[in-house]
């Protein structure tokens, strides 16, 4: 059984992505045309912004697509320099007044140097900050991360209350699967145990929102590398963080970890979101018992998962202990948080399933669960008999019922999936 081959985003398009989490922000690509379509369409297909200001727009920079404008370098430029080009997109991005535009090199234009500081004090744009790393290099999640932290410190939001009985959801991405329907039914949850959420910073949150969100009295982690960072810079202005040592809410029990974590932090009542988790273990036992057979088929098929750590950890709990599948490949992604892959290579190493750590999606597996695109592919070639997408390559497009990773939704969705495949098979 051979190990397939994985295609992940990197932090370039972290980066860009994470600017475009942002409602009201303009990431302004300083690079060649080509850089620019797939981030152009995907921030539209996973975050779509109705009665864009920029739609239709045929300046140099925008080319009649309202999201990701950028410079379009060319040879001349990559010989001679190209501050001008950015002087001139900021200038006319300016005119439109967007809350914050933040210039992002594509990975060849970092050689050139081009002096963004510069460029922004001559454009005269109010808000601007600019990203100036190697992007490219850096893990997606955790690049993502360090994106809206570069902008949180640029914003340099004061504290002028403490707004008790509020919070903030950290470590959702717009490129998470469904993030809109998780993010919704997360933060009702928080207001189930009495918290008012005030924004999901890189998750549709707006420029003032993550100004004010530095007065929120909670931040609750959903997933620990797509806010790597974050949590030090909300504690270091005052913010409670609160982390569930179940690792992301995934499956039922890290799910009804996750609320009592926060209740037992914040000192909260969660026995209705426990009451509500409770009645959907009860939902799915019938569900099995009325189809017996093909539930049965479920037990004991071998499956591989990878992706984000704090994910892939309790999904694979949960599909061994609670379905008595067999984890023969899991592997996470390149930045995974140390304490999530120290948990999970010791759950494996207990279940004796210590070698199947750090293996890649493998020919022969019943089931593979990691990035839409791979799990697609394999299950297309014969490779696997059920793919489930978690991750990233989803475009956004596919789907109408919500069909998220995290929560309750998230739990249907891969049973649906499971005893769909089994059905078929």
């Amino acid at each position: 059984m051979q190990p397939m081959r994985r295609t992940l985003p990197d932090g370039f398009t972290g980066a860009v992505m994470a600017v475009e989490s942002i409602s009201d922000a303009v990431a302004f690509l300083h690079g060649p045309g080509g850089c620019r379509v797939r981030h152009m369409i995907h921030s539209s297909a996973v975050f779509p912004r109705l009665d864009d200001p920029n739609e239709y727009d045929m300046s140099p920079f925008f080319c009649g697509y309202p999201r990701v404008p950028a410079t379009y370098l060319d040879e001349y430029d990559y010989v001679n320099g190209a501050m001008y080009k950015v002087t001139e997109g900021l200038e006319y991005i300016s005119g439109k007044k967007p809350a914050l535009a933040v210039v992002i090199n594509s990975p060849g234009a970092a050689l050139i140097g081009d002096n963004h500081e510069k460029a922004i004090i001559e454009s005269g744009i109010e808000h601007a900050v600019f990203m100036d790393e190697s992007l490219v290099s850096m893990p997606f999640a955790q690049c993502y991360a360090h994106t809206l932290l570069t902008i949180l410190k640029g914003l340099s939001p004061e504290v002028r209350e403490r707004r008790k009985g509020t919070a903030i959801l950290l470590g959702v991405t717009i490129l998470d699967k469904d993030w809109n329907a998780a993010a919704e039914e997360l933060s009702g949850y928080l207001e189930m145990m009495g918290l008012e959420v005030l924004c999901m910073p890189g998750a549709g949150a707006s420029v003032e929102q993550l100004e004010r969100s530095v007065e929120a009295e909670y931040a609750v982690v959903v997933c620990p590398e797509a806010c790597d960072g974050l949590t030090d810079y909300y504690s270091s202005m005052g913010v409670k963080v609160i982390r569930s040592p179940s690792g992301a809410p995934v499956g039922l029990d890290a799910l009804e970890a996750w609320a009592r974590t926060v209740s037992g932090t914040a000192g909260l009542d969660c026995s209705a979101v426990c009451e509500k988790i409770s009645k959907e273990r009860t939902r799915i036992r019938d569900k099995f018992i009325g189809m017996k057979y093909n539930a049965l088929r479920i037990k004991g098929m071998t499956f591989s998962a990878a992706g984000i750590g704090s994910v892939i950890r309790p999904l694979t709990e949960w599909l061994y202990s609670y379905l008595a599948m067999a984890p023969v490949a899991v592997n996470v992604d390149p930045g995974a948080d140390p304490d999530e892959v120290e948990a999970l290579k010791a759950f494996l190493e207990k279940a004796d399933y210590a070698d199947s750590f750090g293996r890649e999606p493998i020919d022969g597996s019943g089931v593979v669960l990691c990035e839409g695109f791979t799990a697609e592919t394999m299950r297309l070639a014969g490779q696997c008999s059920i793919g489930i997408p978690i991750g990233h390559s989803s475009m956004g497009l596919d789907d109408v019922i919500p069909r998220p990773i995290y929560g309750i939704q998230g739990v249907r969705y891969i049973m649906d999936e499971l005893l769909h495949g089994v059905r078929g098979s």
